[in-house]
């Protein structure tokens, strides 16, 4: 007799990762690769949380802290608001899940982008939930048709800004429209990971938002600015009455205590968030001057990577800089084809990629 396998499980859309840096050096024979795909801090973490890190090893023979109070309350100081306020997670994924568990169920909806990121729709389907998809409108979500979309059964609506994986923002008022409009019943989530590579003209304070609605779940990480991806940690804002939900189905020690060192210590350092910016808006420009220069088409970020228009030999682009030692993210497989999903790294590797790609797309598309 064979195992039954849940439903669900044969509708669950398949993630597919980045390719690793030890894999293409072994398949095409290379002593450098630069993994260009995963939108990491590719400058990494302060040097201070590297020390941190190291100095607290010996303790990981001890169980972490199961309610992350340090890394609580440096957040609680940070945003002003109260620690009953903040949950943490391992990667905001787990947050996403948790979420879909407190207040996801059969028969139920939740309203996204399309595309958007694909935890969303697996969070939902694992609770025998279903998604309403929006399409994206000149590659930015359209709000208002995502509000509209929302309908009886919908308890969730996600929204990312900046959006993944194109790199668009959502604006004040767009966002007001959202937080004036959606109803007592919906639990609005907006993902705010690469919120920090935002100017300050153009980023938005939500957390002050979260007083006047108990609707709204703020998710930020340390996986990208701070450059921590691979320790895993990430967090929410929100009401405490829907983080006390969460926290019954959070599961115990979920978060380790690296990670939660080297959070508290890139949160002592804060002034580096803006040196990673500066340096990740320096070297944007020079993306889009190069960009520009050769006629390639490419979409206005709010992140630290860039959409840049591939065309129809997307695939042939994409093998030919993985010759050249270059990962980057197909754009067939975020749902957006014709494109390439490019992390901007540091300055020699951005012109030693900015040089290879452009002779690349040039060989395909300007010949004669």
């Amino acid at each position: 007799m064979s195992m039954e396998i849940k439903g669900w499980i044969s509708k669950m859309p398949e993630y597919i990762p980045g390719r690793t840096i030890e894999e293409i050096k072994k398949e095409y024979g290379l002593e450098e690769v630069h993994k260009l795909a995963s939108n990491e801090n590719l400058f990494g973490p302060h040097p201070d949380v590297i020390k941190k890190i190291c100095e607290n090893l010996s303790n990981i023979k001890y169980y972490p802290d199961g309610e992350c109070c340090e890394v609580r309350e440096k957040l609680a100081g940070k945003y002003n608001v109260d620690m009953g306020s903040i949950i943490v997670g391992n990667g905001t994924d787990q947050i996403i899940e948790m979420t879909c568990d407190s207040f996801m169920g059969p028969g139920e909806n939740a309203v996204i982008a399309d595309p958007t990121f694909l935890i969303y729709e697996k969070s939902v389907l694992k609770r025998s939930g279903t998604v309403i998809r929006v399409p994206l409108k000149d590659f930015r979500q359209d709000v208002k048709k995502m509000v509209h979309s929302v309908n009886n059964t919908t308890k969730i609506l996600f929204l990312t800004n900046p959006h993944n994986p194109t790199g668009t923002n959502i604006n004040r008022s767009e966002l007001d429209f959202v937080m004036e409009n959606a109803g007592e019943n919906l639990l609005v989530v907006l993902d705010e990971a690469y919120c920090e590579y935002m100017t300050a003209e153009e980023k938005i304070d939500t957390t002050g938002y979260l007083s006047g609605n108990r609707n709204l779940m703020i998710l930020r990480t340390f996986s990208k600015i701070y450059g921590l991806a691979g320790l895993r940690i990430g967090y929410g804002i929100s009401q405490d009455s829907i983080i006390s939900v969460l926290n019954k189905v959070k599961l115990p020690f979920n978060v380790n205590s690296v990670a939660q060192r080297a959070a508290v210590a890139a949160l002592e350092n804060e002034s580096y968030v803006n040196e990673i910016k500066a340096k990740i808006e320096e070297q944007k420009k020079y993306f889009y001057d190069v960009l520009v220069k050769n006629g390639i088409g490419f979409i206005k970020s709010y992140t630290n990577f860039i959409l840049i228009n591939s065309g129809e030999n997307s695939d042939r682009i994409v093998e030919e800089l993985l010759k050249k030692g270059f990962i980057v993210r197909p754009g067939k497989n975020l749902g957006i084809p014709g494109y390439i999903r490019v992390t901007i790294a540091l300055p020699d590797v951005n012109k030693k990629f900015l040089t290879a790609f452009v002779k690349i797309f040039n060989n395909l598309y300007k010949k004669g």
